[in-house]
């Protein structure tokens, strides 16, 4: 364990490690204005792809509606430079798009970051589909959370719109995964979906760890199956890029202040 020949790989093991981390730690730092946005919906009241029997209605605000569903969407501003609202083209506004055939029937700013990034949304009322988002800058980490209730089959719209010096437009970060409430109800906190995910990681730490320190392990503690000390390394690899790929991805990414009881579920 203290051998050079070991020690020696393991401090070129750290340099290599500290050159990967400096490397995107200088890419961060070259991001300009970054606007993304994550999103979830719940379908409220109606089926998926088709519409209630006739005996039955469902009014909002006394009017007659096939569906409800609420979605959340929440933008921000992930670049290390400020998002101007001037910045946003007159012929193609940012916007929330669901399908020509739907409605939002309600929009609302559930939470900002800053009250002075003035970020507003109003239903256009040319076209009842669309939603249109407004603000006069975004900075570092500066968003909103937009609730929507609406009668589009899909629970989530399209992000549309232009805006100068953002040539990638609107980047779409993906759907808010469940961390907390795997089955729809709190659970205790070792089966939460993530606990899982670190359970299966570390079960992949330990498969590597058992081939490297076979030989040191007593005999009554070992495997029974004589399999090669590299198919468990294999196994442990192919597990841990498994589950560290699924925590990654249902890592939370948008800013902690635009958290909310329903981001969390």
């Amino acid at each position: 364990m203290i051998s050079p020949g070991w020690v020696g790989s393991l401090i070129g093991l750290i340099g290599l490690t500290g050159l990967i981390i400096t490397f995107f730690l200088y890419r961060a730092s070259r991001i300009g204005p970054r606007p993304v946005y994550q999103y979830q919906g719940f379908r409220l009241i109606g089926r998926e792809k088709q519409a209630l029997p006739e005996e039955v209605s469902i009014l909002y605000k006394d009017k007659k509606v096939a569906r409800l569903t609420k979605t959340h969407i929440i933008l921000w501003n992930s670049g290390k430079a400020t998002v101007n609202g001037e910045s946003i083209m007159a012929g193609d506004p940012l916007r929330l798009e669901f399908s020509k055939d739907s409605e939002v029937l309600s929009a609302r700013v559930l939470r900002f970051t800053r009250q002075s990034n003035k970020f507003t949304v109003d239903i256009n009322p040319d076209s009842p589909n669309e939603v249109i988002c407004n603000f006069d800058y975004l900075d570092a980490g500066d968003g909103a959370v937009v609730e929507l209730l609406h009668t589009d089959e899909k629970r989530y719209p399209k992000v549309q719109g232009t805006i100068r010096g953002v040539p990638k437009g609107i980047m779409n970060w993906g759907r808010i995964l469940p961390t907390g409430k795997p089955f729809g109800f709190p659970v205790p906190l070792f089966l939460s979906i993530r606990a899982i995910l670190v359970i299966g990681l570390i079960s992949g730490i330990f498969a590597i760890a058992y081939a490297w320190m076979r030989p040191t392990i007593p005999e009554f503690l070992r495997s029974e199956v004589a399999w090669p000390d590299w198919i468990f390394v294999v196994l442990g690899l192919v597990i841990i890029v498994m589950y560290s790929s699924l925590l990654w991805v249902s890592r939370r990414r948008f800013p902690r202040s635009l958290r909310t009881e329903d981001t969390e579920w």
